[in-house]
């Protein structure tokens, strides 16, 4: 990709800004949240249902007649992949289930930006640890797969594997959240895109 040398920097640069997150051992709630917060779950102030080594994550529905999200995310014994089952009910209607994983280890890439129109036209990344940043992208084969499900009884839909994560930055909670994550991400899954070159 053209724009390995400015992910190699950002990559270095949240290494060198994060020495206290990388060195502590996360606990495996830390690595957990790592991986909620790289899939989109839990941007509210609440905590997660756990059990064992799985959470359930609740979406915030203030509208009725919106769906409702419930994700089950579990990480078992290799703490940088994850499993995770949503299931999506439309008021009145049959759920959809959808199973995947995540590898947090796959990901050789990490660009950051300071808005979503940068972002898109992939123009302009900003180091990672920035206050400007707003939008954090992580790229890797296959870092994301899932297969869909509907209990009303339709085929389930052919593995499909994604390259990317999103993060977006909209506070200070979700910086810090985001921070912890990358931390584990290059401390602990030892992913490419942060290896020393």
């Amino acid at each position: 990709m053209a724009r390995i040398k400015p992910s190699i920097l950002a990559a270095a640069t949240v290494l060198l800004a994060l020495p206290a997150v990388a060195q502590d051992a996360p606990t495996e709630a830390d690595i957990r949240d790592a991986h909620a917060t790289l899939l989109g779950l839990a941007r509210d102030d609440g905590k997660p249902q756990e059990d064992d080594s799985a959470a359930l994550y609740y979406s915030i529905v203030e509208n009725p007649d919106a769906p409702r999200l419930v994700t089950r995310l579990q990480v078992g014994g290799v703490p940088c992949r994850a499993r995770f089952m949503s299931a999506l009910q439309f008021p009145g209607q049959w759920a959809t289930v959808t199973f995947g994983m995540v590898d947090l280890r796959r990901v050789t890439s990490v660009l950051a930006y300071a808005s979503a129109d940068d972002m898109i036209a992939g123009v302009k990344p900003v180091p990672v640890d920035s206050d400007k940043a707003v939008q954090i992208v992580l790229t890797g084969k296959d870092l994301h797969c899932a297969t869909r499900v509907s209990l009303s009884g339709e085929a389930a839909s052919d593995m499909v594997c994604a390259d990317r994560l999103d993060l977006t930055l909209t506070d200070a909670r979700e910086k810090e959240r985001a921070r912890k994550a990358l931390a584990i991400v290059a401390g602990i899954c030892k992913a490419p895109a942060f290896a020393k070159k």
